[in-house]
């Protein structure tokens, strides 16, 4: 069993603290941390995006290996996203009267009232594997790259112009998928960028620090509307940031080792689905703005809560196999490992043509 790779575990970790943290400031104070909402959501999803993109590379040589991973795709992430939706949101809690056809006319729209990162992953993780596909092709394997990909997303073009850009979370899925897709394409050709990388790595994430600092102190990434300019401030602040996350995570990798962020990066579809039924506990009445005494108060209050909760209910659903399975897809036999040299071979485009699997 290879190793896990550790630095990006600590990435997911410290992710899922930002996420958990954003999500109680939410709730819990009305100005929602002000600036640091602002810092959070630039690189929180993004984030998890480029992480979900970049371990969805990997060799795939035939259709059965397609279909197994599409499985596990479904698996992993659709089938906890609509477990907590139906079972959870629905059944438990009472949302649309308990009506689950209801439910999922209302899901149709408005992926946002579920589990929407999973949802966005899902699909995102069915054209990386047809794409995975067309790779192991001996004849004319960028040509049906693009065209995998091409056909894919137009279709979500054509169906978003025609049912609204709501249907399914196209909107989620189109402006996600750049970070999805870079992350996918890092993997592949990390044996390329990797030789000079380390020589750039400093000038490159100081200039991210500045950009991606200007941005956040001049630009409300949160509530700015979906116009052009926001989406593209967004995503450059989201490279950026996420850019300067990663490297105080291999600079720091050691230390953060010894705080668990590892092993906290090891749950974050866990943590994600089970800390957004409990991060609204405290009475939104009492709300006041973070950087007031009461405000703070009413956060840390709620941040244990969450905290708390989280764990008990995760503890509780991880020591019954089913709902391990429903709820988190996941499955004890499973050696489900996101490792950076499991079965997705870096291509070296100074080689690729001398390469029988990568070449021309």
């Amino acid at each position: 069993m290879e190793k896990r790779n550790k630095t990006l575990d600590v990435y997911k970790g410290l992710l899922i603290i930002c996420v958990v943290f954003r999500h109680t400031l939410q709730y819990s104070v009305f100005d929602e941390g002000g600036i640091l909402t602002n810092f959070i959501w630039a690189v929180q999803m993004p984030g998890f995006m480029l992480a979900a993109g970049y371990f969805s590379a990997r060799v795939i040589t035939s259709i059965c290996d397609t279909g197994k991973r599409i499985l596990l795709s479904v698996q992993h992430y659709a089938l906890p996203f609509f477990s907590w939706f139906i079972l959870i949101d629905i059944m438990l809690l009472g949302k649309h009267v308990r009506n689950p056809i209801a439910g999922a006319g209302y899901l149709l729209n408005h992926v946002d009232g579920g589990l929407w990162f999973l949802w966005v992953v899902f699909m995102l993780s069915i054209v990386a594997i047809l794409c995975n596909l067309t790779l192991s092709s001996e004849k004319m394997r960028y040509i049906k790259l693009l065209s995998v990909a091409a056909i894919y997303f137009a279709l979500l073009l054509v169906v978003g112009v025609v049912c609204g850009v709501n249907f399914l979370g196209i909107k989620y899925i189109l402006y996600y998928a750049v970070f999805y897709g870079f992350g996918w394409f890092a993997k592949w050709t990390k044996g390329w960028w990797k030789q000079w990388w380390d020589g750039i790595s400093g000038i490159v994430r100081f200039i991210c620090l500045a950009v991606f600092l200007s941005i956040v102190f001049h630009f409300d990434l949160y509530r700015s509307s979906d116009n052009i300019l926001s989406i593209f401030l967004r995503f450059i602040a989201g490279i950026t940031g996420n850019l300067v996350l990663l490297g105080v995570c291999q600079k720091y990798e050691n230390v953060l080792k010894k705080g668990k962020m590892d092993w906290l990066g090891m749950y974050t579809l866990e943590i994600y689905a089970t800390h957004m039924c409990v991060n609204n506990l405290m009475m939104t009445e009492n709300r006041r703005g973070f950087f007031t005494i009461s405000g703070f108060q009413n956060f840390s209050i709620s941040l244990v809560l969450t905290i708390t909760f989280t764990i008990i209910i995760i503890a509780a659903f991880k020591s019954i196999p089913i709902a391990d399975l429903i709820f988190y897809g996941k499955m004890k036999r499973e050696k489900f490992i996101e490792n950076d040299n499991e079965d997705a071979k870096s291509i070296n485009l100074t080689k690729l043509y001398g390469d029988s699997r990568y070449g021309g």
